[in-house]
């Protein structure tokens, strides 16, 4: 076993919002455990606002991908600036660094490969080319949450009663207090499997015989609008992921498609059904809640049931 008392640590978790949502909970159990140790984190601008606030980090080194920006001058000051937060991190001599990350990732790995940190925790890359000392083993039958709590096995960091966690601040929440306890229906998925048309949501919102709201993400706002119009169903226009969560805390159900939306609810401390379509639900199912998902077996969530859906949605209001 390791002991990191007093010492420099990096975390990097570059990917999306609900990963990172996912790995909020081990930051708290690392926290617990090394109270005056120093914890700093790699994140991009993408995934930034899961992390913003969190009282568990000390330092946040927060890159835009030069990939995600539109034009060449904006790829290059991206460029840049990633250039020197690796300087800084260099520069900060850390003694471990973990890649949150549960298949390897080469963009993750150059956080890692740019200190001289004695432990380099993370995946073995498929060709076996990392620098990683620490490999850990991808399981996809283990929730993303217990996957980062084995990242840290070695620190002796253990397992307690920690939650995944998402800084809500108060304007947010304040926004929408006209709502109250309602029942939330998040209409939009990125991926195609995980999505349901026009037509499956209408039928779902027809058979429920309580008061729904919906929110969506803007490529889908038109779909929302009309399906208030052609059901009892009221939609709740956001423009942020931050006012999504301000609606979400007002809900006593929220239900939705897999996507970002999903780990946020539990991590402001709101009951979350899931309708899955591709992903693993042992893997990504929302926090607490594996007995709330529903997931048809040709992993399509245009698929499941209404009657299942409208079933669990009354059992669970």
């Amino acid at each position: 076993m390791i002991d990191l008392n007093n010492k420099k640590i990096l975390l990097v978790r570059n990917d999306n919002v609900g990963d990172l949502i996912c790995t909020t909970p081990v930051i708290e159990a690392l926290r617990k455990k090394y109270p005056h140790a120093q914890i700093d984190i790699v994140v991009n601008s993408y995934n930034y606002i899961a992390i913003n606030y969190n009282p568990f980090i000390d330092n946040i080194y927060c890159y835009t991908k030069p990939k995600h920006e539109s034009t060449l001058l904006k790829k290059i000051k991206a460029g840049v600036k990633k250039i020197k937060i690796l300087y800084k991190i260099k520069r900060e001599k850390y003694n471990v660094v973990v890649v949150f990350r549960s298949g390897y990732s080469k963009s993750a790995e150059l956080f890692s490969n740019i200190t001289n940190a004695q432990y380099k925790v993370g995946v073995k890359s498929p060709n076996n080319k990392d620098n990683f000392n620490i490999h850990i083993k991808t399981d996809n039958s283990v929730h993303e949450v217990d996957f980062c709590y084995n990242c840290l096995n070695r620190f002796m960091v253990k397992k307690g009663k920690e939650k995944t966690f998402f800084y809500l601040r108060d304007k947010f929440r304040k926004k929408h207090n006209n709502f109250n306890d309602i029942v939330l229906f998040h209409i939009s998925a990125r991926m195609k499997k995980n999505q349901m048309s026009f037509g499956k949501l209408k039928k779902i919102l027809t058979k429920l015989n309580i008061p729904i709201y919906l929110t969506s993400e803007p490529k889908d706002f038109k779909m929302a609008s009309k399906l208030a119009k052609e059901t009892s169903a009221i939609f709740v226009k956001t423009d942020s992921f931050l006012n999504l969560g301000g609606i979400i805390s007002k809900s006593k159900l929220f239900v939705t498609l897999e996507g970002g939306a999903m780990h946020l609810a539990p991590a402001i401390g709101i009951k979350t059904l899931a309708l899955f379509g591709v992903s693993d639900i042992s893997k990504w199912h929302p926090w607490g809640y594996k007995d709330l998902v529903l997931q048809d077996k040709s992993k399509v969530a245009e698929n499941i049931n209404e009657d299942l859906i409208v079933k669990k949605i009354m059992e669970n209001i």
